[in-house]
Order: C-alpha cells, then sequence, then structure tokens
C-alpha cells in the first residue's frame, strides 16, 4: 500500500458527511407536518379553520366563524368559493400582497357585529411562485374574537365568501 491510498479516502470524507446531511435535513423537512398549535389560541383557531380548508370539511371550517358573521352562510357557501390547493404560513414578508382586514363595516354596513380582539396575519400561497411560477402569494389577517372562552373567526375570512351569502 502507498502513503497516498490513505489520504484519497480522507479527502472524500468530508463531501461525503455533507452529502449526508443535506440528505437527512432534506428528508425531515419534506416529511415534517405542519406545527400543531394550541387550539386554545387565536393561531390555533385560524389553523384549524385553514386545516379544515385544505381538507374539504366546510361543516368544520364554518363552525369556527362567529355565529353573528356567519349569519345564514352555510358549509355550502364555502364550497361555493373553495380555495383547490393551497399552503399558508403564520406571519408574512413585506414582498407579499395583501388584502389587509375585512372589517364589518367594509362587509355589513349598518350591522352591529361584535369587534375584533386581535388578528392573526397568514402568508397564503398557491401553485409555483417566483418569476417563472404560475402560482400566487397572499397575505391575509385573519380577525378573532374571544367570546364564551373560544376565539372565533369574525369579518369575512379567506376565502372570501360570506359577502355573498349576506347581501
Amino acid at each position: 500500500m502507498s502513503e497516498t491510498e490513505p489520504r484519497v479516502w480522507k479527502r472524500w470524507l468530508l463531501p461525503a458527511g455533507l452529502v449526508v446531511a443535506v440528505a437527512a435535513m432534506a428528508t425531515i423537512a419534506l416529511t415534517r407536518g405542519p406545527a400543531d398549535l394550541n387550539p386554545d389560541s387565536p393561531e390555533g383557531t385560524v389553523q384549524e379553520y385553514l386545516v379544515a380548508l385544505d381538507e374539504e370539511r366546510w361543516a368544520d371550517a364554518i363552525e369556527v366563524i362567529h355565529p353573528q358573521w356567519r349569519g345564514d352562510c352555510t358549509a355550502d357557501d364555502i364550497d361555493d368559493f373553495a380555495p383547490g390547493e393551497f399552503t399558508a404560513e403564520l406571519g408574512h414578508d413585506d414582498e407579499v400582497g395583501g388584502m389587509g382586514a375585512v372589517t364589518s363595516g367594509e362587509v355589513f354596513p349598518g350591522q352591529d357585529l361584535p369587534a375584533a380582539d386581535t388578528s392573526v396575519d397568514v402568508t397564503i400561497r398557491r401553485g409555483s411562485v417566483g418569476p417563472l411560477g404560475s402560482g400566487w402569494s397572499e397575505w391575509v389577517v385573519f380577525e378573532l374574537v374571544d367570546e364564551d372562552d373560544f376565539w372565533w373567526i369574525a369579518g369575512d375570512p379567506w376565502p372570501y365568501f360570506i359577502w355573498s351569502c349576506q347581501v
């Protein structure tokens, strides 16, 4: 055996270790599910709503919207505005355009509806976002009301449908 053979093997050790580490991180990132947020928090309520939309459980989605806000709207009204496949992430960055919050005065003028106690910012993405992608990103503000020890979604939550069954 020559003296150069052990050196060649050692030279490949670091790159091989990096490849294994990157592959392991990619596997973890791709198999990791969504974060489980506290269901008793505003963020948890929004997560429950978005997961129900994603799984097309319209009845569960409408149940977290404040009864005064949803009025006569039904699960079928959400189905009419079904968002299709999307991903959602808490917060937003300045590069994503936003709808802001849809408040009671904008949707139901003259009606006495509960005012929001807090809000949760979410970035919604569909398709491939980027210069060559055919998708889009949108920053959405979910308003919530704390009532009866439950965080209710108020306003006209994404995908905006309440206006269609309240008019």
